[in-house]
């Protein structure tokens, strides 16, 4: 349908999608992290008889972080056309000739030059939406298909696939990706939303190479730090 041949299909899939996903995984694992700094209190210390309440609330933040990160990386679908990462890859390089033209290319040119992209691709910035698209995608695509990464994405999909989304009867343990993998990812996917805000929106998600939603997300784990002092101290 041509009304997807648009900026705002483009749009749709990095507000709705990758945006979201990244600001829901980034907020459950900051508050993962504070619950797990009060451990030792919340194993013998004075938060004890809230031990198991937290640890409830633990796995359930553990199931939303690594559910956020899967939907971002999902495999694109033309049955279930979910808002996901190599979705959005897949059809820039698809519709190179109905793209919007680029809108920044200073700023793109300069994100780029942030998150060390190759000279290469910073020189065709300013070459149009149609060459830039399709070294840009080539360029992410490089960089998922290293060898720890294919790891961590095979690992995050079988884990939400046998243990998340289904409760699969099998006789081995399922592991997930480790949380310092799955923060690399999440960074991957961070640089994909800045190039394409600055590329197709002139909408700044990323300012000198850092992501300015992620301060956002710490809010709530402040909030919870007042919570166990309140509890602490009564």
């Amino acid at each position: 349908m041509h009304y997807l041949l648009t900026r705002d299909y483009i749009q749709d899939i990095v507000e709705k999608g990758l945006v979201q996903d990244i600001f829901k995984m980034e907020q459950s694992y900051e508050l993962l992290k504070t619950i797990g700094s009060k451990t030792n209190e919340l194993t013998n210390g004075k938060l004890k008889e809230y031990n198991e309440l937290f640890g409830t609330i633990q796995y359930a933040l553990q199931t939303e972080t690594l559910l956020a990160a899967s939907r971002i990386y999902d495999s694109p679908s033309s049955k279930y056309p979910t808002r996901c990462l190599r979705g959005i890859l897949k059809y820039l390089s698809e519709n190179t000739t109905d793209l919007p033209s680029i809108r920044e290319p200073y700023q793109l040119a300069l994100h780029l030059k942030h998150i060390n992209s190759p000279v290469e691709l910073i020189n065709v910035a300013s070459s149009g939406s149609e060459t830039f698209s399709q070294n840009f995608g080539l360029y992410v695509e490089n960089i998922l298909n290293e060898p720890k990464r294919v790891d961590a994405l095979n690992k995050l999909k079988d884990f939400r696939d046998k243990s998340l989304a289904h409760n699969e009867r099998i006789d081995f343990k399922i592991y997930g990706p480790t949380w310092g993998s799955l923060n690399d990812l999440i960074g991957i996917a961070k640089d994909v939303v800045g190039v394409l805000g600055w590329a197709y929106f002139s909408i700044a998600y990323v300012i000198e190479g850092k992501y300015i939603l992620t301060d956002d997300t710490l809010h709530i784990s402040f909030d919870l730090e007042k919570i166990f002092k309140i509890i602490s101290s009564t």
